[in-house]
Parts: structure tokens; sequence; C-alpha cells
């Protein structure tokens, strides 16, 4: 008998056979992570594809402050064709939503390579400082009454060498498009928090320490030239294959802090690639990793986001097959709910790591 059937009685567990089409109702914990967090001065978010239905959503608003939408407001969706109106469909919807349960918006993403129509990627364009000034006020404005926070950027940092990953913009602009980008966000939302996010910002690995030191260094060097950065956003999508070397990830987080500067967690999820197939014992390894994490991030008091890349394995993107990195047998369990909306270990090992955080001011 499984956890649903347990908790929902025989008789319960009979009517969803019958009706397979039904939507899952979520185990209503009767602890919030929003509210535990809320104690320790920290805010939790979750990114939302938007459209997954009621019991998602309603699983959403009793756990979370702040929705990231996942995809509808990348630019590629939002303004495919210099011309024509912007496509903000997806977009509002998510707004209401947000509207309707006092959630707040968390902006990804102002530029982000991967999702650049051609259009706003022309360094080479005579219009292209025009046009992206045009674009971050008409979508940051639309929102402004939700929006906290920007990812003004995306990604900028090389996985092979020190400094900016290789692109049309950041080959030919490089420093001077990052301060423009945060001047003009700055202009169109002077009351929210504007972020850089990265991956690879929490890892072990050598790559991922190569990273920190170039993000670090970059932003203390564009600060000393205006640069109007509040936050920098840690995405953690964590890999049992490269684990977490907590005294250099702390280091890094404290060296923020020293620059004025808040840390998020955006994109929290661990992806299950070569553990265990049975699924107890997977969960309770995703469950360490997920606990063994948080404990060592939030010990640092400049980190007031805890951010995950959606709270349940229903559409999630390691689930869907959109990571990198793939598991060859049985399907991933990344988040802290199951695809039934059903609670993981996962999710009890975050509530006793936000219960265990040291209390912050």
């Amino acid at each position: 008998m499984n956890r649903r059937s347990f908790l929902a009685g025989a008789a319960a567990s009979v009517a969803a056979v019958a009706t397979p089409s039904a939507q899952p109702k979520p185990f209503r914990t009767e602890v919030s992570l929003k509210a535990l967090a809320a104690e320790k001065s920290l805010e939790i978010s979750t990114a939302y594809y938007g459209g997954r239905g009621f019991n998602l959503e309603n699983l959403i608003a009793h756990h979370c402050d702040i929705v990231t939408p996942e995809t509808a407001m990348k630019p590629e969706v939002l303004a495919p064709r210099r011309s024509g109106k912007l496509a903000f469909e997806q977009m509002d919807a998510i707004a209401s939503f947000c509207r309707a349960n006092a959630l707040r918006l968390h902006g990804h993403a102002l530029y982000w390579h991967q999702t650049q129509p051609a259009w706003l990627n022309d360094a080479e364009s005579g219009t292209f400082v025009r046009d992206y000034m045009a674009y971050t006020r008409k979508v940051m404005t639309r929102y402004a009454d939700l929006t906290v926070s920007w990812d003004v950027i995306n990604e900028p940092f090389s996985d092979r060498a020190l400094g900016y990953r290789k692109g049309p913009v950041l080959d030919r602009h490089g420093d001077e498009f990052l301060l423009f980008l945060f001047r003009i966000a700055r202009r169109a939302a002077p009351k929210a928090k504007l972020l850089i996010n990265d991956y690879g910002l929490s890892c072990g690995a050598a790559y991922c320490q190569r990273k920190r030191d170039t993000a670090l260094a970059t932003v203390e060097r564009l600060m000393k030239t205006g640069l109007s950065i509040d936050a920098v956003g840690l995405q953690a999508h964590l890999l049992p294959t490269q684990p977490v070397h907590k005294s250099t990830l702390n280091a890094f987080i404290r060296g923020l802090g020293e620059l004025g500067l808040e840390v998020y967690i955006t994109e929290l999820d661990v992806n299950d690639i070569e553990l265990p197939q049975n699924i107890a014992k997977r969960d309770k390894l995703i469950a360490a990793i997920y606990s063994d994490y948080l404990g060592g991030v939030l010990e640092n008091d400049n980190v007031k986001r805890l951010g995950f890349w959606g709270l349940s394995d229903a559409g999630h993107w390691i689930v869907t097959g959109h990571a990198p990195f793939k598991r060859k047998h049985g399907a991933p369990r990344p988040a802290l709910f199951d695809g039934d909306l059903q609670p993981k270990p996962a999710f009890f090992a975050v509530v006793d790591a936000l219960k265990q955080a040291p209390n912050r001011a």
C-alpha cells in the first residue's frame, strides 16, 4: 500500500483508480515552509510554468511567498520578433494567480543567452540599445506591482575559463553590457532587488570554484564603477556526482556579504542521476543531499531566500527530460513532492533544515 492510499483510505484508493483523470489532491501538511522560513527572516520561492491545475497552485500558495515564472518571462517567449505586440498571455495568467493568492513575483530573466531572439541579441545592430531599453521598460513596468526581484542577467559566466561565457553581446560589450542592463533595470524598477543569477556556484568541482572566483571578482570590479546590484542568485541544481564543498561555498557567500550583497538560492533541486533505482533508498539519499546543502548555506546571514525549481515532480524539468544529465533507469524524483503532490523525505529534510537554521537579523 502506498503512502497516498494509507492517508486517504481504501475507499479513496478505489475511487482514484476508477477515475484516473482526476487531479491529485495535495497532502495538506500542517507545516508551511514559508511560515517556518519567516521565523528565520527567509523567503520561499518556487518556479512555476503555469497551467498545472488548482491543486498544484494550492500547494504553492500554502508553502511559498514568491513565484518565479519558469519560461513565461523569457525574451524568446515574450518577444520573438521586433514587430508586433509582446506575448503576455502566459505571463498574465501567472500574474493573476499571484494576485489572487497574495504571492509576489521574481522576474526571470531580462537577458539569458539561451532564450534571446535574434533582434535582442545582435550587438552589431544600430538599434540594440534602444530596443533593449524599450523591451525592458515594457516588461518590468507591466508587473511592477508584483515583482520584488529580477534576474537581470542569467548565466553570464563561463564554465571553461575565467570571465564571461562566449556570445555575441558579452564578447563585444562585456562589462559595459552588464552596467547598461542593470542601469535600465534600476530605472524601470527602483525598489526591486536586482540579481546576477548563475549555475555552478555551489559544487566542489574545479569549474565551480573558477565560476565563483569569476563571479566575485566581476561583481566587485563592477560595483566600483557603479553596478547597481543587490544580490547574487545561486541556482543550486545539485548533482550527487558533483558534491558541494561547504567551506569554499560558504567563503564565497561570505565574500558576497562583505560587498553588501544578499544571496538567493534560486533554483534548488536534486538530479538523482546514478542514485539507486529503489525508490525508498533513493528518496532517503535525495533528502540527505537537500539536508546537507541547506545545513551549510543557511548558516550565512546574507542568504535571504530559498527557492526551488518546482515543488513537485509533476512537470519538473528533470522529469520531463530537459536537464542535461539524465537517469538511465527509473523516473527521476528531484523535488519535495511527488507527481501526486505527496510529500517525500526531501520535504521533511527541508522542514528540519529550516527549524535548525540559526536565527538571523
